[in-house]
């Protein structure tokens, strides 16, 4: 069923500046065990205002996949992915969502009994009813589109400039890069030569295999053709470090690219929205829950 969580204010930004992910983390069990894929996950902000917090709706994640964090990820164990072609964020500029949330009746039959604990109520991640789903579709409907969750370098348009040289990379950020925030722009233009480096650290650790199929580009052709592939993408907040980083080959590098496959660090497997679980079949590097 659908969920409705409470998207700290600070985060809402945060997600914003770095490149919005279109993905959402919790330590609450919930985010995983109350919806499936295809089902919608409401976030709601607390918006500082003029007497008071402001409670706006500013993203619905149309899910389609459920990921488990690194161990001691500081955001939170689960994830949940979006379809980033479906899925939508708002302006937190839209109106205020008090009364309405008053008027749910979630799927536990109890409501939020007053205004003063919208907020108490919403630390919990609470599963919809179908008529409150309803609503909030309803809702959404006249809500303003944030631009600047939108105004993001494709991936793969990044990752070719980053193989090319620092000068692409920064006409590349500098063209197409819009949304994010001034800092997070500087910072990738600044992080080449690390990326490079990041990325030669994978090509000797692995050979230049491909960490998924083992494909051995240098003993078959005695060329390197594997490259190295940021799980959570640059684009959209992740970080330039190895364990977002794993060395794959031109096939799966176009695979995951073209059906937004999502990372697993349960059992460090790629997970495609055809219900395809795909293990590394090399790994020495990230370390996942059961491996």
């Amino acid at each position: 069923m659908d969920l409705l969580a409470y998207w700290r204010w600070d985060n809402y930004l945060r997600d914003l500046n770095e490149g919005a992910g279109f993905h959402f983390n919790s330590n609450q069990k919930r985010l995983h065990s109350e919806i499936q894929i295809g089902e919608r996950l409401w976030l709601v902000t607390g918006k500082p205002a003029q007497g008071g917090i402001q409670y706006i709706l500013v993203a619905k994640l149309i899910v389609i996949g459920k990921t488990f964090n690194p161990p001691e990820y500081k955001y939170g164990k689960y994830r949940v992915w979006g379809d980033i072609k479906n899925s939508a964020y708002f302006s937190s500029d839209g109106p205020d969502l008090n009364e309405l949330l008053l008027t749910l009746k979630f799927k536990s039959g109890r409501k939020i009994k007053s205004k003063d604990l919208i907020g108490q109520s919403l630390q919990t991640i609470r599963v919809l009813n179908p008529d409150d789903a309803n609503i909030l579709v309803e809702w959404s409907k006249f809500l303003s589109l944030e631009p600047r969750a939108y105004q993001i370098i494709d991936e793969e348009l990044l990752e070719k400039s980053f193989e090319k040289d620092e000068n692409s990379v920064k006409e590349a950020i500098t063209k197409y890069h819009i949304g994010p925030s001034e800092k997070r722009k500087s910072f990738l233009k600044r992080i080449f030569k690390r990326n490079r480096r990041h990325a030669e650290l994978l090509q000797e650790k692995y050979l230049g295999r491909c960490q998924i199929c083992a494909f051995d580009p240098i003993i078959l052709y005695g060329v390197r053709a594997c490259y190295g592939h940021h799980i959570v993408y640059l684009s959209r907040g992740g970080i330039d470090e190895l364990d977002n980083l794993i060395l794959i080959c031109p096939n799966h590098h176009e695979i995951i690219h073209s059906t937004n496959a999502v990372f697993d660090f349960y059992d460090l497997c790629y997970l495609y929205q055809n219900g395809r679980r795909e293990p590394l079949v090399l790994n020495l590097h990230l370390k996942g829950y059961i491996s």
